[in-house]
C-alpha cells in the first residue's frame, strides 16, 4: 500500500505548469487559513490536483505533512534548473 504523501509527490512534476500552478494556488489557501473572513473548503482545494490524486476528509491532517514534501520537492527542483517557474 503506498502512502497519500509518496502518491502525490510522485504524481507532483516540477516542469508541468498545471502542477507548479496548483501548488501555488495550495500555498495561496495556506496563507490565508487564519482570516476568519476566508471561507476556505481545504480538502476540496487539495483535490482540484491535477493529478487526480483524492485526499479523504479523514486524510486531511496527513496534508501539512504532504504540502510540506510537495515544496521541498519543487524546491529542489528550481535549485536543479528543472521546474516551471511562473513569471507574474
Amino acid at each position: 500500500m503506498t502512502s497519500t504523501t509518496v502518491k502525490f509527490v510522485t504524481a507532483f512534476d516540477a516542469l508541468d505548469r498545471a502542477h507548479v500552478m496548483w501548488l501555488k494556488k495550495v500555498m495561496d489557501m495556506a496563507g490565508s487559513l487564519g482570516d476568519p473572513k476566508a471561507e476556505i473548503n481545504m480538502v476540496n482545494m487539495i483535490n482540484t490536483n491535477p493529478f487526480g490524486i483524492t485526499l479523504e476528509k479523514r486524510d486531511a491532517l496527513d496534508w501539512p505533512h504532504i504540502h510540506f514534501v510537495l515544496c521541498a520537492s519543487y524546491a529542489r527542483a528550481v535549485l536543479c534548473g528543472r521546474a516551471h517557474v511562473p513569471t507574474f
